[in-house]
């Protein structure tokens, strides 16, 4: 196979290249802190996950025993038998340098009008603003694989992610965005120290400046002991887990150790596809699941963690990803038939394949979602066969009486023709008025709620504002996802109020924001023959299923 032309350094756009230290390189720790990719000899490429960071100290094992590879003008190979651990650790560390700006909003490059609007948004708000562009080009053989994204992000820095968090809150609030911004982390110095490995069963020790890679002797899985997981939700625990490739453990911005696994995109996606759906779920189901998360996979590479020693994390904030722990034999098989396939819209572009848990019978627009430009291919459809009658017109919004019927009597849905998503896909919450108060004036100190008002919906009846009336003042949310969070986090903006013997009482449908793939929709269509590709086809409008590699 022809190799595939690296991606372009996102890092040499925003001009520090020239900030990496001097003393001490290699090509492995310059690799490392760079948005450049290595390849695999079958064109795949070779992700950095990182797996935890803020460590003081590593263990590692394979049953095969394990080998260090130094890199630089002495490259050498330690060889540890097998039973034999390492435990790694830092020494000399300098922690590195980084400041934090707020993004405020990002798109496509080739979304020249919509970045100029949205300068010219946040301008008129008093606001200054410089635009990044992050990610870069793939030339394949079969096609280009641009991930490329034009950031948009106030010029001020902040010198912690705290003060830059609290800035971002700020501006959410100040004007009721749908999302709190996200904080856009600069590298300006690298971290730099030793890091040192000792077989204490020998009392051999080996090390080198920034970071040491180890693998197994026999190309078999690495493990990490206590790898620590979920940090900051109330599932944080810790872990001894396996993992594929090479584990590289490094100095981390904090100048302590980050520890890093280095594995082809297509044996991250074995621990990643897992986590993100039922391994029970027919083939079908499964194989649309591994191409959307590859595209998911692809389009992240080089746009997040420029401040850190890899390209993804193993967290919510990127995909969650366990390792072997997670694999399955059926989800194995998926990732395996749908090697190096991924989803493309009508302009040949990588989908931004979203996907929820449940879309209700409908998903929605990505614009009445999250705002910003509409999307071709994240369009609301009903999640039905094509002659399904959902009771208003398609490509518009209902009226309240019409998503009141279609909630009450909903016809035949794929996520309501499997099991699976039956709890999903109907709901209703009761709050009594004192406790909806509390949640409202936590926000917005309007006083004693007296009415809620849909001012906005979007085609799948999802609210795109409302409304809150309180004895002391009135107040409009805007955006599904704000809704939710004030309301004691709904499952989905598709829902109807009333109000009844004190409560508020609230019925919709659906969990989560309704845009791209419905999980269970798509293990209904596969339940009832559809393909993978039917599927997808279905979910992300004017898209087609490609192999890039």
């Amino acid at each position: 196979m022809v190799p595939p032309a690296l991606i372009l350094p996102a890092m040499m756009a925003l001009g520090l290249a020239s900030q990496v230290p001097a003393e001490g390189r290699h090509d492995d720790a310059d690799l490392l802190y760079s948005t450049q990719l290595r390849f695999a000899a079958d064109g795949q490429p070779v992700v950095t996950v990182g797996l935890m960071e803020g460590q003081e100290s590593v263990t590692l094992r394979a049953a095969a025993g394990l080998t260090v590879a130094l890199s630089g003008p002495g490259d050498a190979t330690v060889t540890l038998p097998p039973g034999h651990a390492l435990t790694l650790s830092a020494h000399d560390a300098t922690p590195g340098q980084t400041r934090y700006r707020v993004a405020l909003e990002s798109l496509p490059p080739s979304e020249f009008a919509e970045m100029a609007k949205a300068r010219h948004r946040w301008t008129d708000r008093g606001l200054s603003v410089d635009t990044m562009e992050l990610g870069g080009v793939v030339g394949y053989p079969a096609r280009m694989l641009d991930n490329r994204r034009s950031f948009l992000v106030e010029s001020a820095p902040h010198a912690t992610p705290e003060a830059a968090e609290a800035r971002a809150a700020e501006l959410a609030s100040a004007w009721n965005l749908a999302t709190v911004p996200g904080v856009f982390a600069e590298p300006v110095k690298r971290a730099t120290g030793t890091v040192l490995a000792v077989d204490r069963a020998t009392g051999l020790t080996v090390s080198q400046h920034n970071l040491l890679a180890v693998a197994a002797a026999d190309g078999g899985p690495v493990e990490v002991a206590r790898v620590e997981y979920a940090r900051g939700y109330a599932q944080h625990g810790f872990q001894d887990r396996s993992f594929h490739g090479t584990i590289i453990v490094a100095i981390d911005p904090s100048g302590r150790l980050a520890v890093v696994n280095r594995v082809p995109a297509e044996e991250m996606l074995r621990g990643l596809v897992p986590a993100e759906t039922f391994p029970s779920a027919p083939a079908a189901a499964l194989e649309a699941q591994a191409i959307t998360a590859r595209g998911e996979l692809l389009a992240k590479l080089g746009v997040r963690h420029l401040a850190d020693p890899y390209l993804v994390c193993s967290e919510q904030h990127c995909q969650v990803y366990a390792g072997r722990s997670r694999e399955e034999a059926r989800t194995d098989a998926a990732v395996a038939r749908t090697h190096g396939r991924m989803l493309f819209d009508g302009d040949g572009q990588l989908v931004d394949s979203v996907y929820s848990a449940s879309c209700g019978g409908h998903t929605e627009d990505c614009d009445a979602v999250w705002g910003g430009a509409a999307r071709a291919s994240l369009r609301g459809v009903p999640d039905a066969p094509d002659r399904a009658d959902i009771g208003w017109a398609r490509n518009e919004a209902p009226t309240e009486a019409q998503l009141r019927r279609f909630l009450e009597h909903p016809p035949d849905s794929w996520c309501a023709l499997t099991t699976k998503g039956r709890g999903s896909f109907r709901w209703e919450r009761a709050l009594p008025d004192d406790e909806l108060d509390r949640m409202v004036n936590a926000r917005h100190p309007i006083g004693h709620v007296t009415a809620i008002e849909v001012q906005g919906r979007g085609v799948s009846g999802r609210v795109t504002a409302v409304r809150f009336v309180g004895t002391d003042g009135e107040v409009v949310v805007e955006r599904e996802l704000p809704v939710r969070r004030l309301l004691g986090n709904l499952k989905s903006g598709m829902f109807v109020v009333d109000r009844e013997d004190g409560r508020w009482r609230f019925t919709g449908g659906g969990y989560g924001h309704g845009v791209g793939m419905c999980q269970y929709g798509a293990i209904g269509m596969a339940e009832r023959g559809s393909s993978a590709a039917a599927i997808l086809k279905h979910y992300y409008s004017g898209a087609k299923v490609e192999r890039v590699y």
